[in-house]
C-alpha cells in the first residue's frame, strides 16, 4: 500500500534492479521524459507536490524513485554506506532507467541525488538534461559538521523520518554515518562531471546549511560551458521545500528549453 503521504494522482509501481525491489510513482502517461533523484535521506513523499506540477507545467510524464534503504524500497544492508556509494547508486540508476523504457531523460536531482544525477550523466548516459538541486561534487568541512550535529539529535530525526520510511533508523545511520566517515572524506567528482555533454543546470540556496558558495560555483566550473547557475535567494538546502514555486519554474523551464519534446497529444 502506498504510505500516507504519496500524491494519490501518481500511478506506483515496484521495480527488481541489481538485485533491490525499488518503489516508483509515475505522473502522466508512458514511459518517463522527466526522472527525479531525492537527497540522502529522502524519498518519494518527500518530493511533496514537484513532481505533480512538473508533470503539470511541461506536460512531460514524470517518474520518481526510492533507492533501497529508503521509504518502502528493499532494506538496504546494515551500517554506514561505503565511500563509493554514490557512484552504486548511478549504475543502479542507470538499470532502472532500462528496466523501465526511458530513453535520454532529463534528471533532477536533489542534494545526494543530484550527484548520482551528475554521475550518471557522466559515466552512463544518455542524458538530455540535468538540473540538481543543492548537489554535492565534493566534500565540504561545513556539510560534514552540519551532518554531525544531525547526529547529536538523532532521536528527533528519526521521528520525523519515521512517516516516510519503512526503515528510519537505518537510513539515518548508513546516510550519516556514511558522510562522516574517514573514508568519504576525500570523496570528489569534479574531475569526472568533466565528461558530461549534455546541458546541465546547478541550483543551490544562499543560505544552505551544508555548502558554501564554492560547492556551487567550482561545480559549474569543473562541468563547463554545458553548465548554467542559478542562486535562489534566501533558499536553504531543501530548495523544494523552501521556494517550490521557484524550483518548479526553473526545472519547468529549463526541460522546455533542453528536454525532450512533449509528445503531441500532450500538447494545449
Amino acid at each position: 500500500m502506498p504510505a500516507p503521504d504519496l500524491d494519490p494522482a501518481a500511478s506506483i509501481a515496484f521495480v527488481d534492479v541489481e538485485g533491490a525491489r525499488l518503489r516508483t510513482a509515475t505522473w502522466g502517461d508512458g514511459p518517463a521524459s522527466i526522472v527525479l533523484l531525492h537527497d540522502g535521506l529522502g524519498s518519494i513523499g518527500q518530493w511533496r507536490d514537484v513532481p505533480f506540477a512538473v508533470h503539470r507545467s511541461t506536460g512531460a510524464t514524470v517518474m520518481a524513485y526510492e533507492r533501497a534503504g529508503h521509504g518502502a524500497s528493499t532494506p538496504a544492508p546494515s551500517g554506514p554506506w561505503p565511500a563509493d556509494w554514490l557512484q552504486q547508486e548511478a549504475a543502479v540508476l542507470d538499470g532502472l532507467i532500462g528496466r523501465v523504457g526511458i530513453e535520454s531523460p532529463t534528471l533532477v536531482g536533489h542534494s545526494d541525488g543530484g550527484s548520482i544525477a551528475l554521475i550518471q550523466a557522466a559515466t552512463s548516459g544518455p542524458c538530455q538534461s540535468v538540473v540538481v538541486l543543492a548537489a554535492h561534487t565534493w566534500v565540504e568541512d561545513v556539510c560534514v559538521e552540519s551532518i554531525r550535529t544531525m547526529r547529536a539529535g538523532r532521536a528527533h530525526f528519526v521521528t520525523a523520518l519515521s512517516r516516510h520510511h519503512d526503515a528510519p533508523g537505518a537510513v539515518f545511520e548508513a546516510w550519516s554515518g556514511g558522510w562522516v566517515s574517514d573514508e568519504f572524506a576525500s570523496w570528489d567528482i569534479r574531475p569526472l562531471i568533466r565528461d558530461i555533454e549534455c546541458p546541465v543546470l546547478v541550483v543551490q540556496g544562499t543560505r544552505d546549511e551544508y555548502a558554501t558558495d564554492a560547492q556551487l560555483t567550482e561545480t559549474v566550473d569543473a562541468i563547463g560551458a554545458n553548465a548554467g547557475l542559478h542562486r535562489v535567494e534566501r533558499g536553504g538546502h531543501v530548495l523544494h521545500h523552501d521556494e517550490p514555486d521557484q524550483v518548479v519554474a526553473l526545472i519547468a523551464s529549463f526541460y522546455d528549453q533542453h528536454g525532450s519534446a512533449v509528445p503531441a497529444d500532450q500538447e494545449e
